[in-house]
């Protein structure tokens, strides 16, 4: 009897060595797939644009045709490290042009990833479920608005209208490519963001502890270069000093901020080297520690969690700290009172932060409150809207703004710093309905909660929820793809493993 166990414990025992064997090899092989798909159009542009482009096309083609459990994750580790490796590569960038362009494989890949998934859908939209079907079509509802706003913009500013297509569309991208491949496959996708959590860590933690070592890894130094020319080439550096007292003479200085980046602190506040981030961007990297954070949390790797906290601190971003704070905040009153009392006290909370939010950022002429009324004002002064790329900071010249004369106003003359008040602006109605779209997501992940009883889903609902809202004071909240981008994959990736179950369940007795 004994040995008949232990050969029981044996069996077990080996059977759990090669689940674990199994589970590291297919995250290695997805990482090296990863990293392939970053790196090769990048190092093939320098040799020739159309080469790097046809790598692009095949690579992502080849991963959507014949690895679609993929995509997810590709998307993710190469909006968190291209813009690393693009750095890597500065020496051979010749212009502010070539730098933007290099930067755009990663929608690229992320576009065609989701063109073969999405006529893959349309094909067999007949034998999907009818919620499959309305989450989709509320998408292409969403798709529709954004059309519209590119035609309109087009005719005014191409160039902007093609930047903030990208920003505008891309949670809804990604949304669809974690709803579609989940709907396909139970791929799990906590080891690989257990992986890239601390990948993350290590390269976080020599980013704070010695900066100039980070910047010498990744070729910091000359993409700061490339990335000022025109600035140096303008004297904005000596402008700026002349108007604000603060001397720009290295990299190093563009990092240094107040803490949190606010004036509220007062006397308590300090100075800190921010970090940026394999990504090259706070917030976004912030929004990225956050969310890996409460995956992490959620998971029980409280090692980790503690790991990231300090790299989250000393990103310095308010936005992804508040998201992080309400969401458990709203998943502890869910806990205690029930799903209904659980969201309607977040609703309650973020509708009272806004109003906090503007009426504190007017009295202290904060920029973003006075770009978001901006915004509201064009909204008000034309409702229907301007079309895309019409206003906000990426087709903005900063170095002519006159914020003195804005905060006497108590506004920006334009929308910018708020993706909200720059899509009022841009879409005028319309980007009420696309936000709607946002909500309506996270509130069908909140009704799946209410089956799963699982904390993850009802945090996705509640982190979608406030960084939408966080989208009023910070562009990058929604037109990051690291922000909302993130956050609303996530409520896919769970709407689709229901779906899919529910699928499965709903066929089983028939099959059998």
């Amino acid at each position: 009897m004994s040995q008949t166990l232990s050969s029981r414990n044996d069996r077990l025992e080996l059977g759990l060595l090669q689940r674990h064997a199994a589970m590291v090899s297919h995250v290695f092989f997805a990482f090296m797939i990863c990293l392939a798909i970053t790196i090769l159009p990048i190092a093939a542009h320098f040799v020739s644009p159309v080469l790097a482009i046809a790598c692009q096309f095949l690579l992502a083609t080849g991963v959507a045709l014949f690895s679609a459990t993929l995509a997810p994750l590709i998307v993710v580790f190469s909006l968190v490290f291209q813009n690393m490796f693009v750095s890597i590569f500065a020496d051979f960038i010749t212009g502010p042009e070539d730098y933007n362009f290099v930067r755009g494989y990663n929608f690229l890949t992320m576009m065609i990833m989701w063109i073969w998934m999405f006529g893959q859908y349309a094909l067999n939209w007949r034998s999907f479920s009818r919620p499959v079907n309305r989450i989709m079509l509320v998408c292409l509802f969403g798709f529709a608005l954004i059309g519209l706003y590119l035609l309109i913009g087009m005719a005014k500013n191409p160039a902007g209208a093609i930047i903030y297509l990208r920003n505008v569309i891309s949670p809804l991208i990604i949304f669809q490519i974690f709803f579609l491949t989940a709907l396909r496959s139970d791929q799990p996708l906590m080891p690989f963001f257990t992986s890239l959590s601390v990948i993350i860590i290590v390269l976080g933690f020599v980013e704070m502890i010695d900066r100039e070592l980070w910047l010498d890894l990744v070729n910091g130094w000359k993409l700061w270069e490339v990335g000022n020319r025109q600035a140096i080439l303008y004297l904005a550096a000596d402008k700026a000093a002349a108007e604000t007292g603060t001397f720009v003479t290295s990299i190093l200085d563009t990092y240094k901020v107040a803490f949190l980046n606010t004036p509220l602190l007062g006397d308590y506040s300090f100075v800190i080297l921010r970090l940026m981030g394999p990504n090259n961007h706070a917030i976004s990297y912030s929004y990225l520690l956050a969310f890996l954070a409460l995956l992490m949390i959620t998971n029980g790797r409280w090692l980790l969690v503690a790991l990231l906290m300090p790299l989250l601190v000393f990103a310095s971003a308010k936005g992804s700290l508040i998201m992080l704070f309400l969401g458990f905040c709203a998943l502890v009153a869910r806990k205690m009172f029930g799903a209904a009392f659980g969201l309607a006290s977040l609703v309650l909370v973020l509708a009272a932060y806004i109003v906090l939010g503007v009426v504190t950022g007017l009295e202290i002429g904060d920029f973003h409150v006075l770009g978001f009324m901006g915004g509201v004002y064009n909204f008000l002064v034309d409702p229907f809207g301007n079309g895309l790329g019409d206003a906000g900071n990426l087709v903005s010249n900063f170095n002519k703004m006159d914020w003195q004369a804005y905060q006497k106003a108590g506004r920006t003359p334009i929308a910018m710093e708020s993706a909200v008040g720059v899509m009022l602006h841009q879409m005028g109605f319309a980007a009420l309905g696309l936000l709607a779209v946002y909500f309506w997501i996270g509130f069908q992940t909140y009704r799946v909660s209410f089956v799963s009883r699982i904390n993850l889903h009802s945090l996705a609902c509640f982190a979608l929820f406030a960084v939408v809202v966080n989208g009023i004071f910070q562009e990058e909240a929604i037109f990051s793809p690291l922000a909302l981008g993130l956050v609303i994959g996530l409520n896919g990736h769970i709407l689709g493993q229901a779906f899919r179950k529910r699928a499965a369940l709903s066929s089983g007795p028939e099959a059998s």
